[in-house]
């Protein structure tokens, strides 16, 4: 899954991604007008916990990959390059300072909104065009569904968290609408500043998910060795890095769950979509055990941190055997067995 990340000059976005990515800020610096990547762990604190229990010889988080664009306000090339990048992205990260923060994010998501209505508007006067008789179910379709957003867009409303079925997304999902894609705010607050306001302003007429976190900060911190980061973040009264709560929300907001194998050779995060079965869920460790499925052993991984071993999870009888058709969840855990 692809998220980009863009923003306003000085927003914050360099260093955000700098630490997201574990590329320095000195090689980030440097190519200010180019598009840049990089990949980050979820850094998930169950994995960690089942780390512990197992003590494995290697432990492997679910990974997202991040695309650093140019700041946004650039205007000529640049601007249709970040609009290209943005199309082509699986969800959006917008950073913004704190102190503009309501401003900025109104601004953003207006920009999305007016792409969004030249694009409906255009495919619209293409649909009435085309009257072939061969696609023209297809085409009244898909007429009905963008006649409702044209609506929306009209009106200034983003797009996402509009209902829609399988088939109507198939329908419009080549559009690449971009205020239809899945949108977190990262706002860069420093020491004292409080955007409680921004991130409401935010969830309560966009429905965006925002994140507060100090870049600076974020960055400090992840300069730290592993050992010193915890004692760090105690004096000043962190419980986690915000960098690894936006990480979590920007994995949530993809429609994407994990699910945990576990063993003395690897724990390990397997990402999902959301709804997937049984069987679906062994395919994406490899798609022997999609073909092959038998059954899947099914902890849950709340019975087996209050049990403390698999032994005494056992005991309890909560350790279940499941068919293909079961509806994996958020952090189960899974053993599968497949003939293949």
């Amino acid at each position: 899954m692809r998220v980009v990340i863009t923003g306003n000059p000085q927003a914050g976005q360099q260093q955000l991604f700098s630490v997201l990515t574990g590329i320095s800020m000195d090689t980030v610096s440097q190519k200010p007008m180019e598009v840049q990547q990089g990949i980050c762990e979820v850094r998930d604190p169950r994995i960690k916990k089942l780390s512990q229990m197992y003590k494995p010889k290697k432990t492997t988080y679910a990974k997202i990959e991040y695309t650093l664009l140019p700041d946004f306000n650039l205007q000529g090339p640049t601007k249709a390059l970040v609009f290209t990048e943005l199309k082509n992205a699986d969800e959006i990260c917008w950073v913004c300072a704190s102190g503009t923060a309501k401003d900025d994010i109104d601004s953003f998501v207006s920009e999305l909104v007016i792409s969004d209505m030249v694009l409906i508007e255009k495919r619209l006067e293409s649909i009435e065009k085309d009257q072939k008789r061969k696609f023209l179910e297809e085409r009244e379709k898909e007429k009905a569904i963008l006649s409702g957003f044209k609506k929306l867009v009209d009106e200034g409303t983003i797009l996402r968290g509009v209902t829609l079925s399988e088939e109507d997304w198939k329908i419009v999902k080549t559009l690449q609408l971009l205020s239809l894609k899945p949108i977190v705010c990262a706002i860069n607050a420093e020491e004292g500043e409080k955007p409680e306001e921004a991130i409401k302003f935010a969830k309560e007429t966009y429905q965006i998910n925002a994140v507060v976190m100090n870049a600076q900060l974020e960055e400090e911190i992840g300069r730290l060795p592993e050992a010193e980061r915890e004692e760090f973040m105690k004096e000043l009264g962190i419980d986690e890095p915000a960098i690894d709560k936006m990480t979590r929300i920007v994995f949530s907001e993809l429609g994407l769950i994990s699910f945990f194998t576990v063993g003395e050779d690897e724990v390990r995060a397997w990402p999902i979509r959301k709804g997937s079965n049984a069987a679906e869920a062994g395919g994406a460790i490899h798609s022997d055990i999609a073909k092959g499925f038998v059954r899947a052993e099914l902890m849950k991984y709340a019975d087996l941190i209050e049990q403390g071993s698999e032994a005494k999870l056992k005991e309890t009888g909560k350790f279940n055997l499941k068919g293909r058709d079961h509806i994996v969840e958020d952090s189960d855990i899974m053993n599968f067995r497949f003939n293949v």
